[in-house]
């Protein structure tokens, strides 16, 4: 890493990324990482990093976690290993079939082709070795075992192996106890010696116990004996062993050369994954630190952080430079922050050129620079004979060697170290010679001779580090456009220098002291303006966002009105089909039944019916224009009625409809004309004959006759909109009278009644009113 990386601490930067990197080798990758300079590479990094955050997104991310594994595993075939461990096996395994479905998802990915293709040279070196995969994790176990069912004759020798063991193990158990009961062997179970099943013998009564001696206990008290009637199983089982070990080393070194034999790919894998796993970890960083892309344009770098301070601490800055800014100088007073802004504004030119991002908000924009030139802090060196100054012009001649346009410099103090008036002459001339070489330079000082040097000359910019002059504390905010006092005197009053030498230093420094208050009280007023302006901007965004509320409001009133409109009208159609449906089905009945209670019921049902339709049109539909072609004697169709009636009244806003036997006075607006049926109907499609009665006579009927007579014409009456009835009862003895009137006087049907005049029958006549109701 160059010289200028490291004095803007872009190593550190890359460490915190470094630390989300799931691999060693991504993090050595991470750590490698610098700067395009050249924009395809720089676009290049960029693209990297934001198709990686679409697939992040997604929850698709590289198989990094068992790489290192994989790494130690092609390494340890390339020093010449022949047999991997079923351990190693089956990591390769794991991480081939993780590689394999990485691709998969890669391949059903939502992301347009052409975002991807920023990850496709890596992702298409990755091998896809399935079967490979599948073969390693069928011969091992999750637990990095061979597998028992790894091959035939493996599962044949494992089986014999066990069956041998256990019919040496019962059968020692067997001879054990039984010399248990004589004290020839200790009081512990028989054991395993060198694979062989042995007895624990006391050594004195060795002799008792006819076999093989296989061991002896440290204390030679004990003699581990193998019983001689074992000894033909033990072989046997020694055998099956030896048979069982040649074929898992068989199996092993099978598998082994298998992998071997695709090491090549392999590493083109660890390489491609490790290079997936650094921008991936770039991502999670872009994303924690909420790092942006700058647009190509002017350099504006809108509430810019320096990424090395944490979140709690950092200072915003807005840096807006014009189009025609060459050379940036930032004066302030010592601690008031002209470095941290020179590397912040140095990191995010070299962050945004390595597909990291800048800590900037959405917005900002930067130009692109071919190259980076710093100097920053002290580099003398005693070992070298190599002063502070020395060592600044030094790098600074490094700068004037580099003849190439387009480049960015930063320079903290450069004449600081010497001759403040030579040394600012110096510096002034190599600032112009830069910015003539067509590059773009930030610089920091105190010297009130380079702060001039923005008074009047094109592309030459003058920015400060603000700084309370009440309680003398910086606050690390930058301030465009103009310079800043170094409060060399303030700073010195503070910590109690005394007051006759700083009286006399303010003599002596002249106008230079008169410039500097002139500064802070420019910076002050500068500041109370700026101040009022936020203030004023913040006013008109709440009355904007006021204005904005009230209108989404007034238009979700809206909405709601148009909606609920909507459902009464739906509501409306609705009732006015069930009532259609409800009349049609009572009319049928009415047709089909002869039984008077029944007939009875339902005249008073399709009277509910009529009394509940009466003026029921929707307000909407009554300022409808009266139908121009309704006349006297005209066929018309009625609003919530089915069926054509005919007009036997017409008025000015009213007709008087007979539709069946229903007698019907509408508003015009509720009638429509209609074409004449081909036959005269007697009643409409849904209408019955109800024999509508004006008089009745009851003379010659029971009183339960006449009742009940009585009562189906007081229906008809109603269903026809006749008003009133006359009754004819007769004088006789008065029973057919008294029953007339004692229905009269108690039925609600009945408005009132009356005894006939002499003209219209005298005593032997009731004349009846009816309740019949009133038609719009």
């Amino acid at each position: 890493m160059n010289n200028s990386l490291l004095r803007l601490e872009y190593h550190l930067v890359l460490k915190e990324i470094a630390n989300r990197a799931i691999s060693g080798i991504g993090q050595e990758k991470v750590e490698a990482l610098r700067p395009g300079w050249n924009s395809e590479t720089s676009l290049k990094l960029q693209a990297e990093t934001e198709c990686a955050a679409d697939l992040l997104e997604q929850g698709i991310h590289p198989p990094a976690g068992s790489l290192d594994e994989l790494k130690e595993i092609t390494d340890s075939i390339d020093s010449g290993i022949i047999i991997l461990s079923p351990l190693q096996l089956r990591d390769t395994g794991n991480i081939l079939r993780e590689m394999d479905q990485f691709v998969q998802s890669l391949e059903k990915t939502a992301i347009e082709d052409e975002r991807l293709l920023a990850l496709q040279s890596y992702c298409n070196r990755i091998p896809r070795l399935s079967k490979l995969s599948g073969r390693l994790l069928k011969i091992t176990t999750p637990d990095g075992d061979l597998s028992p069912g790894a091959s035939p004759e493996l599962t044949r020798l494992t089986k014999t192996v066990d069956r041998l063991e256990r019919n040496l193990s019962k059968r020692i158990n067997k001879i054990s106890a039984a010399l248990s009961q004589s004290n020839v062997i200790r009081d512990s179970p028989p054991t395993l010696r060198d694979g062989r099943y042995v007895l624990p013998v006391i050594s004195a009564r060795k002799g008792e116990v006819r076999g093989i001696i296989h061991d002896r206990s440290e204390s030679g008290e004990t003699v581990f004996i193998e019983p001689s009637q074992l000894v033909e199983d033990g072989n046997s089982l020694r055998e099956a062993l030896l048979d069982l070990d040649f074929e898992r080393r068989k199996i092993l070194r099978e598998a082994s050369l298998a992998v071997r034999e695709q090491s090549d790919e392999l590493k083109t894998g660890i390489e491609a994954v490790s290079a997936l796993d650094a921008i991936f970890a770039r991502v999670s960083y872009h994303k924690e630190m909420k790092t942006m892309f700058p647009s190509d344009g002017v350099l504006s770098l809108l509430r810019l952080r320096h990424p090395l301070i944490s979140p709690e601490e950092v200072i915003e800055n807005d840096v807006r430079l014009p189009e025609d800014w060459k050379v940036l100088i930032v004066s302030g007073p010592n601690a008031g922050g002209k470095s941290v802004l020179l590397k912040a504004i140095g990191l995010a030119v070299i962050c945004t050129q390595s597909g990291i991002g800048a800590c900037v908000s959405y917005g900002s924009t930067l130009p692109f620079f071919n190259r980076i030139h710093v100097s920053i802090g002290d580099q003398q060196s005693i070992a070298n004979h190599q002063s502070t100054y020395s060592a600044r012009l030094r790098e600074q001649l490094d700068m004037l060697n580099d003849h190439r346009p387009g480049g960015f410099i930063l320079i903290d103090e450069p004449s600081a170290g010497t001759d403040p008036l030579t040394g600012a002459a110096l510096a002034a001339s190599l600032l112009d010679y830069l910015a003539d070489a067509d590059n773009r330079l930030v610089v920091t000082t105190h010297q009130g001779q380079l702060k001039s040097l923005a008074q009047g000359k094109p592309g030459f910019y003058n920015g400060s580090m603000n700084f309370h002059e009440d309680t003398l504390e910086p606050d690390y905010t930058f301030t465009y456009g103009i310079p800043g006092s170094s409060f060399t005197l303030e700073i010195a009053r503070k910590m109690n220098f005394p007051a006759d030498i700083l009286a006399k230093a303010e003599t002596l420094s002249g106008d230079s002291f008169k410039l500097d208050r002139m500064l802070e009280e420019i910076a002050s007023i500068r500041s109370e303006i700026q101040k009022r302006s936020e203030e004023l901007d913040r006013e008109q965004k709440e009355d904007k966002i006021v204005r904005e509320r009230q209108n989404m409001e007034l238009e979700s009133s809206r909405m709601e009105l148009f909606r609920t409109k909507n459902r009464i009208e739906e509501q409306s159609r609705e009732w006015e089909r069930s009532i259609n449906s409800k009349a049609d089905a009572l009319l049928a009945r009415l047709a089909k039944t002869e039984m008077p209670e029944e007939r009875r019921r339902i005249r008073s049902e399709i009277r509910e019916i009529a009394v509940s339709t009466s003026g029921t049109t929707l307000k909407d539909e009554g300022k409808k224009s009266p139908d121009k072609h309704i006349v006297q004697g005209g066929w018309v169709t009625v609003s919530g009625w089915s069926g054509k009636g005919r007009i036997e009244e017409l008025g000015k806003d009213y007709a008087v409809v007979i539709l069946g036997n229903l007698r019907l006075k509408k508003s015009l607006s509720d009638l429509e004309a209609a074409v004449p049926p081909e036959e005269k109907p007697v009643s409409s499609d849904w209408s019955v004959p109800v024999q509508t009665r004006i008089e009745l006579n009851l003379r010659g009927m029971s009183a339960d006759e006449a009742l009940a007579e009585l009562d189906l014409a007081l229906d008809d009456s109603i269903v026809a909109g006749i008003p009133q009835i006359r009754v004819i009862h007769g004088k006789g003895k008065g029973i057919l009278m008294r029953a007339v009137v004692s229905i009269a006087k108690n039925d609600k049907r009945v408005a009132s009644f009356r005894q006939g005049r002499p003209s219209e029958g005298g005593t032997g006549v009731t004349i009846i009113f009816l309740n019949v109701p009133k038609e719009s």
